[in-house]
């Protein structure tokens, strides 16, 4: 007898100590019940045994594909959980083989073997191999082990056995939430989502903070920045998850009326990081993430970034940094963000012709003297409102 399973294979979590491996194997599994929930899936048993996790589910090929975009899955693998003889082995592998390939393909056996058994996985490639040759080979299909059309997968673990033809790849990375905390200035541009995206990866709860600047902006603004948060809602494994809107417009105000022309931005985004670090304080994340790519434009020069960092009472994370534009699209296209990040939207009508691309502190915190600062910032962070997405 047969059974449907999904395997699902880490690759980073196999590296770590086992009481590591086992908190993160059961957030990984968390995370799986809730995407599976999510995606109408309610029936779903999650087990463990080395190096896998295995999945029982009513539809194993919809959970396979819908826990594709769950950070921490290296690979899945969609197939059938059989007896782990070499009998057993040689004829369902064969089943399976007889009912994927196609006439004049060609194919390839794969095999792993973990424990005891009297066979090696020579052994089942051989065998599986000469089988599905003798019933095939009148089709025009042949062996080929470099670069074959079609490969049956077989894992002989103890009793059992497991055969698949199908592997999906994952993200990779770590579990979502399992590095702790962090808060993203997020513009719904190109940029800030692909940041926030890879902090993710990277096993950050990433809290999106984004910043209203209406008037100074237009609504579309607003909704674009919702939409493009919608659409990193798809790999975040909770049930609820926010967007933290901050009220810009009066600091703007402030910001416009008393601080000089060429460092209106630099004054801006300095508010931004105060705001920033306050709401990663609240929420007891430990930095901030931004999408700034070095030299893109005027606030990310190296100067520029250091007139920014200066205020930030927290860490400051930028894996964009040495991407150039043509790279976070591509990112942005893979992640499936970019549609929603070009839609067009009024942006800040007060960016100056000509910024201070090589600001000095000293001269920053002087304009700035003629600003509340803490009070703007205070009663910027007491206003923050959330949107459940």
């Amino acid at each position: 007898m047969s059974e449907e399973v999904v395997l699902v294979a880490y690759s980073e979590i196999a590296l770590k100590s086992w009481p590591v491996r086992k908190m993160l194997e059961n957030q990984l599994t968390r995370h799986i019940k809730t995407v599976l929930k999510r995606a109408g899936i309610t029936q779903a048993n999650v087990g463990r045994m080395h190096g896998r996790l295995i999945l029982k589910s009513s539809d194993s090929l919809k959970s396979a594909e819908a826990i594709a975009k769950i950070f921490g899955i290296a690979l899945i693998m969609p197939g059938l959980k059989i007896k782990g003889s070499l009998e057993s082995i040689v004829l369902e592998s064969t089943k399976m083989a007889v009912q994927t390939i196609n006439p004049q393909q060609t194919f390839a056996v794969d095999a792993r073997r973990i424990g005891t058994q009297s066979f090696v996985s020579r052994d089942i490639e051989v065998k599986v191999g000469a089988e599905v040759l003798e019933q095939l080979s009148k089709n025009g299909v042949r062996v080929n082990l470099d670069n074959p059309d079609v490969t049956i997968h077989v894992e002989a673990r103890g009793e059992d056995g497991y055969i698949y033809h199908q592997i999906i790849k994952g993200l990779g990375g770590l579990p979502f939430g399992s590095q702790g905390k962090l808060v993203s200035l997020f513009s719904g541009g190109i940029d800030s989502p692909v940041a926030t995206w890879f902090m993710m990866k990277r096993g950050a709860n990433v809290i999106p903070l984004f910043f209203d600047q209406r008037p100074f902006v237009g609504d579309d603004y607003y909704e674009k920045a919702k939409n493009v948060s919608l659409g990193l809602r798809q790999y975040v494994p909770l049930d609820h998850y926010q967007l933290n809107v901050a009220p810009m417009g009066e600091v703007m105000k402030e910001i416009v009326e008393k601080i000089p022309t060429r460092f209106i931005c630099l004054a801006c985004k300095r508010m931004m990081y105060r705001i920033a670090c306050g709401l990663a304080e609240r929420k007891r994340a430990c930095g901030i993430v931004t999408g700034e790519s070095l030299g893109q434009v005027a606030s990310q020069t190296l100067m520029n970034l250091k007139v920014l960092d200066e205020v930030s009472t927290l860490p400051v994370y930028r894996p964009l940094i040495g991407f150039d534009k043509e790279e976070c699209v591509e990112l942005a296209k893979k992640i499936g963000t970019y549609k929603l990040s070009i839609t067009r939207a009024h942006g800040c009508s007060v960016v100056p012709s000509k910024p201070a691309t090589k600001a000095r502190i000293d001269d920053v915190q002087r304009a700035e003297e003629r600003l509340d600062v803490k009070g703007l910032k205070d009663e910027t962070l007491d206003k923050i409102a959330t949107i459940s997405l």
